[in-house]
């Protein structure tokens, strides 16, 4: 039996106790009154603030008001008279977005002053921690001696490890050595004389198991194997600038081929014509894929940012120089660099370095990149794109020559009611005769996220908005010169660059603020879903981030048997509905949706969809066709309306779910 207390009678309570009681009711009321006394100073205090903070926020919403309200069409979007609190949310909204990117400018020029004490102290650690000992020594009050020293000191510690050779080789081979099943594909699409249907080549072996030392047998759905239909999809000519920063975003997607968000390697894509008997070029560079600052194998990462950004020559930028060689340029033969992003700082210092290596580089086109620190070589006519709002571009603190500018269109932040027109708003252009920045801002989609303007696809709409109207007579006569880079009889060749260094073997590792892995309609339930429909191949449906790590772009790439009966019997708006579905559940910016036939593979019908300010949804359609007679024949079926037609607008519910009479989606 366990033990226990024996049981006791509660005796009253003596003289003693009810002193005892009565002292602490006191103390306790005097304790409490305290408290509530104190409570309610900070219950004032608070209000008093919450009270000020308002009305700062009041008076500043309307300062911001008028400072916007004589502007002949603001932007980023209009604004009302800040009297209701969502009328004073969107003026917010546009306060916030006007003032990042210059906040970020100027503490880019106070960043080497400013941290420059840190890097000395890092300096003087190191006389008695070799960890801590790295260069530069006492040259850091500059942005890029700072760099330097955060980069010498990540590769003390494994992080930032560049390495030096870059191996080149086609992308085919690539996928070869990498991903066979992906090649072996591709051979079967690409083959006219190919049987009716796929089948995988015998004895073709599977990668990850091979990796694991299984023995396997083949892949048991070789249609479903990732990575296909974005393979076969690489566009076959650039028509134009828009098409240049459309391929782009094509680019920085083929980096990672099975579609696992580790880049996997580095696509330059090469192009060349013949024109007045002179061979032109076009060498486009891919931006940044991976944000973790451990490298990988693929070479345009954070790693390639900081390098250039310390003023070092990063693989990326090698690789590209080699890319060069390879293709057969010869000197003489005009050459047009091009990159959004990291990529265009990679065009930059190839343009640096072309006369030393034999190239004649006539012209460099970037989206989104900083350039002001860059010097460009007299005879490389550059033509510059920023987004007002975009804080890449000003990362480095120093502007893009100026010596004239225009501002007749309203000023640097002059714009548009979101959703009213599909092209950016051209603010300014500044520059001198060789050296044109054009500084726009394009239509903005809901939520007004920054990172929506360091986007290729957005800067394919300013690219567009530029061909149909030149806001300066320096940009139509750029325009103009790049005409010849784009015309017909293109040949492109894709190009892979990697790391050879023995400690970035493995694919870059992705460093994502949030991910759309786990979405309410997977991705895999949508590829089975399209799949399902007669006639489709194969289908991949993924995340692209060209731009900002939080930047997320929903892609559909399908591959079907014709493109008559698709658009015959298919309803795209469907298709939408499914896709738009993962739009709205993750955060995402819009989607881009590919098709191509293998009946007609010159033909290629893209449309990217985005849901813009004020809630309409826009889709922008992109056709290419690769000769006169498929664009004779399918013109009028992919678009019946004509070039015109190319964007339309839809309502708020167009995409929403359609049900019939017994409640069930349709």
């Amino acid at each position: 039996m366990l033990p226990q207390l024996p049981p006791r009678t509660l005796r009253r309570r003596g003289p003693l106790g009810w002193l005892v009681l009565g002292v602490g009711v006191v103390l306790g009321a005097i304790l409490m009154l305290a408290i509530g006394v104190v409570l309610l100073v900070l219950g004032v205090v608070a209000a008093v603030v919450v009270a000020a903070v308002w009305l700062v926020g009041y008076v500043v919403a309307w300062i911001w008001f008028f400072v916007q309200g004589p502007r002949r069409i603001p932007y980023p979007f209009r604004l009302h008279a800040p009297v209701g609190r969502r009328s004073r949310t969107i003026v917010f909204s546009s306060l916030y977005l006007s003032s990042a990117p210059r906040i970020v400018g100027a503490s880019a020029r106070l960043a080497g002053f400013l941290l420059s004490p840190l890097a000395l102290l890092a300096s003087a650690v190191g006389l008695v921690a070799p960890r801590w000992r790295a260069r530069p020594y006492v040259a850091v009050f500059t942005l890029a001696g700072i760099l330097r020293k955060s980069v010498n000191l990540g590769r003390r510690r494994g992080w930032l490890r560049d390495g030096h050779d870059a191996r080149v080789l086609g992308y085919d081979a690539f996928l070869g050595e990498a991903f066979p099943h992906i090649l072996d594909f591709l051979r079967w699409w690409r083959d006219p004389d190919a049987p009716h249907d796929y089948r995988p080549s015998p004895g073709l072996v599977d990668v990850p198991a091979g990796l694991l030392g299984l023995h396997l047998e083949p892949y048991p759905d070789p249609l479903g194997y990732p990575g296909l239909a974005a393979g076969a999809l690489r566009r076959r000519q650039i028509t134009g600038l828009r098409q240049l920063f459309v391929s782009q975003r094509e680019i920085d997607d083929l980096c990672d081929p099975d579609l696992d968000d580790r880049a996997d390697v580095a696509l330059i894509r090469v192009s060349s014509r013949m024109a007045g008997g002179r061979r032109h070029w076009i060498v486009q560079f891919p931006s940044t894929k991976s944000w973790h600052p451990r490298a990988g194998v693929a070479p345009n990462d954070l790693t390639a940012d900081l390098v250039i950004g310390a003023e070092g020559e990063p693989t990326v930028t090698r690789a590209g120089l080699e890319v060069m060689r390879a293709a057969g340029i010869r000197e003489g033969e005009p050459v047009m660099l091009a990159g959004f992003s990291l990529g265009g700082m990679v065009a930059a210092q190839v343009a640096v370095r072309a006369e030393a290596e034999g190239f004649t580089v006539t012209h460099l086109v970037t989206g989104g990149t900083p350039l002001g620190r860059v010097p460009i070589p007299r005879g490389v006519h550059v033509l510059a794109l920023e987004h007002v709002l975009d804080i890449v571009p000003r990362i480095e603190g120093r502007e893009n020559p100026v010596r004239w500018r225009n501002d007749d269109t309203g000023g640097a932040a002059g714009g548009t009611d979101a959703g009213t027109d599909a092209g950016a708003v051209v603010g300014a252009v500044v520059g001198t005769d060789e050296f044109v920045t054009v500084l726009a801002g394009p239509p903005l989609p809901a939520e007004f996220r920054l990172g929506v303007l360091h986007q290729s696809t957005a800067y394919a709409d300013t690219a567009r908005t530029l061909e149909l109207d030149p806001p300066d007579e320096r940009v139509a006569a750029m325009l103009a010169e790049l005409r010849v880079f784009f015309g017909p009889d293109q040949r492109l060749v894709d190009h892979a660059a990697l790391r050879t260094s023995t400690s970035v073997v493995q694919p870059s590792v992705p460093f994502y603020l949030h991910s759309t892995v786990q979405e309410g309609i997977t991705r895999g339930t949508l590829r089975q879903t399209l799949r399902r429909i007669p006639d489709v191949l194969a289908v991949d449906v993924y995340q692209s981030r060209a731009g900002f790590a939080t930047t997320i772009l929903w892609n559909a790439d399908v591959l079907v048997r014709s493109l008559r009966p698709w658009f015959a019997s298919v309803e795209r708006m469907a298709v939408y509905r499914g896709l738009l579905s993962l739009l709205k559940r993750r955060r995402a910016v819009g989607i881009h949706f590919r098709l191509q036939a293998k009946e007609t593979p010159g033909v290629t019908w893209e449309a990217t969809v985005q849901r813009m300010a004020d809630g309409q949804w826009r889709e922008i359609i992109d056709l290419t066709f690769d000769d006169a007679e498929s664009e004779r024949e399918f013109r009028p079926v992919l678009l019946p309306g004509g070039d015109a037609s190319t964007v339309t607008y839809y309502p708020a519910d167009a995409f929403d779910p359609a049900f019939d009479a017994s409640g069930a989606a349709r």
